[in-house]
């Protein structure tokens, strides 16, 4: 084990599963292909341009369909290319095909003959024109579809390794108000918002924010104790149905005002709706 990453949320994971890269030939040589010293296997790092991809990659879009697609936001083939392999990179955690249980298999679909490496987790970003700032496209894990695996943390697990793999200094990001994301995201700092409700969006109750990713917060996700980040107390809480208070809360956004959040949602109602917390900042 790697001495920064001992004792962290990464540690079990490796027991079972072994880091892969989704990235192009001419992108390659500004990855970080060993981030904190967890070496990608050179057979784990996938050309997309190269037809020997094509299972694996076919896997991933399975992948993306078990972890969106009841939610009704899987990737279309195309955009996994155009947006996401050419332009950037992915970055997850998989396990080879002979060690994944038959039941597993069996809804995965996994080809009965390959005996590859199988995803279990993808984080996807986007390099922006401003050096050292991408956009978070998506972030999934198989943890919630397949729970009898032992792959608790594996989303904060494979977005922290991921943004030091593509030597991310900030990162923007879009989710929902009521998205479970936000208890992985708010992980790495506070969300400072960029937009607070997004008609240019299909999901209008998207939330667009910014975090710095220094080392320090990274291995502060990851559960090092000796990385502890700083935040703000919350002035009040965004319930994620209320969009009269979302149109509210973006106006003053435009008129300047900041705002950001501070840590990780709560839930009310029964279990049915989320509340995240808002810091304004000079309030």
């Amino acid at each position: 084990m790697m001495p920064q990453l001992q004792g962290t949320r990464v540690q079990p994971l490796l027991e079972t599963l072994t880091p892969f890269l989704v990235v192009t030939p001419y992108n390659r040589p500004y990855m970080n292909t060993s981030p904190f010293g967890l070496t990608i296997p050179e057979e784990n790092i996938f050309d997309p341009t190269q037809v020997g991809s094509e299972i694996f990659l076919d896997l991933l879009q399975t992948m993306d369909a078990l972890t969106f697609g009841p939610e009704g936001m899987p990737m279309a083939r195309w955009v996994f290319y155009d947006a996401s392999e050419l332009p950037g990179g992915i970055y997850g955690f998989g396990m080879n095909a002979g060690d994944i249980p038959e039941s597993v298999r069996a809804e995965y679909e996994i080809p009965s003959d390959y005996t590859g490496l199988v995803p279990f987790s993808m984080y996807i970003a986007i390099p922006t024109p401003e050096n050292g700032t991408w956009f978070g496209h998506n972030l999934a894990s198989l943890n919630p579809v397949f729970p009898t695996l032992g792959l608790k943390s594996l989303g904060t697990v494979t977005k922290a390794i991921a943004l030091r793999t593509f030597q991310a200094e900030v990162q923007v990001g879009a989710t929902q108000w009521d998205s479970e994301a936000l208890f992985i995201h708010t992980r790495f700092g506070p969300l400072d918002l960029e937009t607070a409700y997004t008609p240019a969006h299909s999901e209008i109750i998207t939330l667009t924010y910014v975090v710095p990713c220094t080392e320090s917060a990274i291995l502060g996700a990851l559960g090092d104790s000796e990385h502890q980040i700083q935040r703000p107390e919350p002035h009040w809480w965004m319930r994620a149905d209320d969009q009269e208070r979302m149109r509210i809360l973006q106006q003053r956004i435009e008129a300047g005002d900041r705002f950001t959040i501070p840590h990780k949602p709560r839930v009310v109602d029964d279990g049915t709706t989320l509340e995240v917390p808002v810091h304004e900042y000079g309030a």
